[in-house]
């Protein structure tokens, strides 16, 4: 159990850092783009939903990735991040 914790804690770092240092490849994997669900999913996806809760990633990834529920139900799945684009809510 503690192994997965430090697991959980390493990957999100991993996340974290390359969120913040490296710009993110797009679908095509050319850089300025955002990081990937599939990367996403294997970093935070503890409940193995295939979607990710406020409750599964840290606050700062959370504030970015909570834009993409359109339906607000608290979860982004890949359906609603593949069909968010930055501006186009309310």
């Amino acid at each position: 159990m503690l192994n997965r914790m430090w697991l959980m804690i390493a990957a999100a770092a991993m996340i974290l850092a390359t969120c913040a240092e490296v710009p993110a490849q797009g679908p095509a994997g050319e850089r300025g783009g955002r990081p990937s669900f599939d990367r996403l999913l294997q970093a935070f996806d503890a409940d193995a939903s295939e979607s990710l809760s406020e409750d599964e990633v840290p606050e700062r990834v959370w504030a970015r990735l909570s834009q993409a529920d359109a339906n607000g139900d608290g979860a982004v799945t890949r359906e609603e991040f593949d069909g968010y684009r930055p501006g186009n809510r309310p």
